[in-house]
């Protein structure tokens, strides 16, 4: 998982994609990189580590763009290194990436046979090139759609180009979050990373394409075809994410998970009742024969907790499934089956493929997430908040709770 950031402004952006690269380190810390179109040219930096060393290299020689984009990355392909860091940049067009290009090497080597010269292990690279070798024949938005035809897999990508001003996003499978700003205007893995900036956000959807200035956003469905978008206001943090008195936010959330539990025991109890009530849930519980829980990590394993409590409350049948294995076993969906996805984030990827297999042959979907804004929580059928605030944390905490 790796997180990306793109901003078009009227002012210097480098600082602004510094502080929201930093937001977005629980998505991986090996290296990190920012590129800016300066005077024309495509300004690059990058380092391995985490931000504050690419935040002591702009400060020894600044970047002053009104155009940029960032990255943080958890190696993938490549190993951890300057090189393989993001952006990967030709003369013309620069990229960060979040996802996994399946067919990068047959991509890889038919570009090599043109004669393009790979520095890197990644399969980001492929991506350059692929729309730099387009761009001789198409215009900007082609070149993109031509490439977008050519991958496999799963990318949340930003784009940036030595002779326009424009920011494009696309997505297919990785998230990606479009933010409003007073004469600038963002492009972030998650809302997390957009907040400090505007609270005014749109989120792309798979197939999805945006075209960013510092004035304007416009939205292209996989048709190519513009469409309009909504827009959600988001609602200020309920715990803060400041560290406080600890040392990192590691520690802070361990100790908050006695207040975490206590908040979420209180917003599904009733209180009159004394009962747990789930409001407002729109399925018949006696109609549910089955629950099958899904998740990956951290949320495969409280999964797996909760199968044993609600087998002893309840007398449904509960089975639990990793997500990355769901989509290649034979499923026989069945219509007294509630299917549960846990993630904190909401943007699992495998977990979200789960999610749109179930979608697609008509099961009931619940999502059990942290952030009410992500693509689980928004393509389930009914979503359970737990409630937790934000987890900065990479190894999760308070939220398996």
């Amino acid at each position: 998982m790796c997180g990306i950031i793109g901003i078009a402004s009227n002012k210097s952006v480098t600082s602004n994609i510094i502080q929201s690269l930093k937001k977005l380190e629980y998505r991986g810390y090996d290296s990190a990189g920012i590129a800016t179109i300066v005077n024309g040219n495509i300004d690059e930096k990058k380092c391995t580590g985490r931000v504050d060393n690419l935040e002591k290299i702009l400060f020894k020689n600044p970047s002053s763009g009104t155009l940029g984009i960032g990255h943080v990355r958890w190696a993938t392909h490549g190993i951890p290194n300057q090189v393989n860091a993001h952006p990967h940049s030709s003369e013309e067009v620069s990229v960060v990436h979040n996802g996994i290009i399946e067919n990068s090497s047959k991509l890889k080597k038919d570009l090599e046979k043109k004669g393009y010269k790979f520095k890197s292990q990644t399969d980001t690279e492929v991506i350059t090139f692929l729309i730099t070798d387009f761009l001789k024949n198409f215009d900007t938005i082609q070149s993109i759609n031509q490439t977008l035809n050519k991958l496999v897999g799963s990318f949340a990508l930003g784009i940036i180009f030595k002779n326009k001003n424009i920011v494009i996003g696309a997505r297919r499978g990785s998230p990606l979050a479009v933010g409003y700003g007073p004469e600038e205007n963002y492009l972030g893995s998650d809302s997390y990373a957009l907040k400090s900036m505007t609270n005014k956000i749109t989120y792309l959807d798979d197939g999805e394409m945006c075209v960013l200035t510092n004035s304007s956003i416009e939205f292209f469905n996989s048709e190519n075809k513009k469409i309009n978008k909504e827009i959600l206001i988001l609602s200020a943090d309920e715990y803060t994410v400041d560290k406080g008195d600890y040392k990192d936010f590691m520690s802070k959330e361990i100790h908050e998970q006695a207040l975490t539990l206590k908040t979420c025991l209180k917003e599904y109890t009733d209180k009159i009742k004394k009962d747990i009530n789930l409001y407002n849930f729109p399925l018949d519980p006696n109609k549910i024969k089955k629950i099958i829980l899904i998740g990956c990590g951290t949320a495969y394993h409280s999964c797996l907790i909760t199968k044993y409590w609600l087998e002893q409350l309840t007398s449904i049948s509960i089975d639990v499934d990793i997500a990355s294995e769901f989509r290649y076993r034979n499923i026989r969906f069945k219509k007294d089956e509630l299917y549960i996805f846990v993630s904190q984030s909401g943007e699992t990827a495998d977990t979200y493929a789960a999610l749109e297999l179930c979608k697609k042959n008509n099961a009931k979907t619940c999502g059990v997430v942290n952030t009410i804004e992500s693509s689980i929580a928004r393509s389930s059928d009914f979503v359970l908040p737990i409630f937790a605030g934000q987890e900065i944390g990479v190894a999760s905490t308070k939220a398996f709770l």
